[in-house]
């Protein structure tokens, strides 16, 4: 974009920025790519969209009046990432990727202020440095990224959540014309699951989706045409799951879950988790020695972390059956062991302050379970079935209407011949002369005679009178 005369000040001015602010870009570019993962040996993480995104809007590049699914559009142009990568939130991204990203969206958000000023693509990049990157780096915000234990089993939920997103994406109008989710097809997805009720109204769903966005919502007027990109959706999921989930129906979960020593809930879980992609999120394993379900990191094998915190389900022991009441005496607690976290009942030993820390994280993992395995998971399962059965009912009519009006050409097929068989026996009778028999002419001869004597005799008996005169 720049004039040829002027790109090699450019590209030599712009250098030196980046190398001057080269170790604090390479600790953010750890940081943010080492979110949501085990440690690994040798403390090397390859960043990905996802994090990217939580980086983006941790600096409030969102706020410069253009959205996340702007800037992966313009990343994309006149690169080779194909069209349905262009929003996926699985695709990594090198250091030297990161810092060319920064360059060129430092221009388009700040390449106004510096038109008439050279070198401007320095100019904008210090700028963004300055007023983005350098007060808010490393700061994370949102729900997805917040704590490494919940953002661990957040993970086991993601791969099924990105199908939903891609499920209900709509091809946008300008090219390239990939896929994008606006926040009013998000609000029109949770009302076809029935899932706008009293705990989630539309306006709890403005208000957790504009916490962020100060483009979204005013304070009267709400804009629901911005695109959303996977992370905004999904971290919204997570805020919705808290205070979607009734007090009431979280501690049935929980006297389900100890009622039935885990069997429906953990099958169910593993099912919905057996779908991660590799290399994309942590993998559910179960452990036949102990019976402990464990989740890892794709990445590091060197820590795991237990699938539901204070609860414990072991060979040697009976089975339980007791509620949350009937175990006030017994407290679980975190036991480490071999292959994962052990949850071992002891007496009320533990700190109020621990207690509370583990008893909050249950409840939240709870919520977490009921919200997506048995609510948004299922309603998506019973949409896609109304969707296939729609789909076989109208090739069914199809069929249907293909087979009449079939039917009903041969049917007029035959009625347009019988009508010409007809047509041409008329026309047939109508060309025939009619021939009269010699019998007839002879009975014809016959019966026309009388009257002929009888004019025979009507002329004699005239002819007598007059001779009678005569003589």
């Amino acid at each position: 974009m720049y004039p040829k005369e002027n790109q090699a000040e450019e590209k030599k001015q712009v250098e030196f920025a980046v190398l001057r602010n080269i170790t604090e870009l390479r600790r953010i570019y750890s940081f943010y790519s080492s979110l949501g993962c085990d440690h690994s040996l040798d403390n090397t993480f390859l960043m990905t969209k996802l994090h990217f995104w939580r980086f983006l809007k941790d600096c409030k590049f969102h706020h410069h009046n253009i959205t996340l699914a702007d800037m992966d559009r313009i990343l994309s142009a006149n690169s080779d990432i194909p069209v349905e990568e262009i929003h996926s939130p699985f695709r990594t991204i090198l250091l030297r990727t990161f810092l060319n990203y920064l360059l060129r969206l430092a221009y388009h958000i700040y390449h106004k202020d510096f038109q008439s000023r050279s070198p401007s693509l320095f100019l904008c990049f210090t700028k963004l440095m300055t007023e983005n990157i350098h007060p808010n780096a490393c700061q994370v915000k949102g729900t997805l990224f917040s704590e490494q234990q919940r953002t661990l089993y957040s993970m086991n939920y993601i791969d099924k959540c990105w199908e939903i997103y891609i499920a209900y994406c709509t091809p946008n109008v300008a090219p390239p014309n990939e896929l994008t989710m606006k926040m009013r097809h998000f609000l029109w997805m949770l009302r076809d699951f029935r899932m706008i009720n009293k705990e989630l109204t539309a306006t709890k769903f403005v208000a957790v989706i504009a916490e962020d966005n100060p483009f979204i919502h005013d304070g009267v007027d709400s804009n629901l045409e911005l695109e959303l990109v996977f992370l905004e959706f999904f971290e919204a999921l997570l805020c919705f799951a808290v205070s979607y989930v009734p007090d009431q129906i979280n501690k049935s979960c929980l006297h389900a879950q100890y009622d039935d020593l885990f069997g429906n809930k953990i099958g169910s879980i593993q099912m919905v988790m057996s779908q991660s992609i590799h290399n994309r999120s942590p993998s559910v394993v179960t452990s036949h020695e102990s019976d402990v379900v464990t989740f890892s990191n794709t990445k590091s094998s060197s820590s795991k972390l237990g699938f539901f915190p204070d609860m414990r389900l072991r060979k040697s022991e009976p089975k339980i059956k007791k509620s949350l009441s009937d175990d006030k005496c017994s407290k679980m607690n975190f036991k480490p062991s071999g292959k994962g976290l052990a949850f071992l009942s002891q007496n009320e030993k533990n700190e109020k302050p621990k207690n509370d820390q583990k008893e909050k994280l249950n409840t939240w993992v709870n919520n977490m379970y009921v919200f997506f395995v048995n609510t948004l998971f299922q309603a998506y399962k019973h949409e896609e079935l109304l969707k296939e059965k729609v789909k076989e009912n109208r090739l069914q009519d199809a069929a249907i209407a293909q087979q009449k009006k079939m039917e009903s050409e041969e049917l007029e097929a035959r009625l347009n011949i019988l009508r010409e068989e007809e047509a041409k026996k008329q026309d047939t009778e109508m060309d025939i002369p009619v021939i009269k028999e010699p019998g007839d002419a002879l009975s014809s001869a016959l019966t026309q005679s009388p009257p002929k004597e009888d004019t025979a005799m009507s002329q004699a008996s005239k002819s007598t009178p007059s001779k009678k005169k005569r003589k």
